[in-house]
């Protein structure tokens, strides 16, 4: 394990990431740790980014979801 989900980036330990699932986080792997589809995860990624946004921005947030997503381990040879 690196410290990091190979899905998402979260990071696995520390205050409040002690119950990571192997490779993946709570976020983007169900209670076995298998990996969600991509779709799931690239919601759940662009609900994040949207979230950290400023709000004044118009961007689609799904397409730069996709684009993180393709830096993501678990993902870049799915692309």
């Amino acid at each position: 394990m690196n410290g990091f989900c190979s899905s998402c980036g979260m990071p696995l330990k520390g205050e409040n990431w002690e119950d990571y699932r192997g490779e993946f986080c709570l976020y983007c792997s169900d209670e076995s740790g298998r990996l969600y589809p991509r779709e799931i995860v690239q919601k759940s990624i662009a609900d994040w980014l949207r979230e950290i946004s400023d709000g004044s921005s118009s961007a689609d947030f799904i397409k730069r979801a996709e684009y993180y997503m393709k830096a993501m381990p678990a993902w870049a040879d799915n692309s």
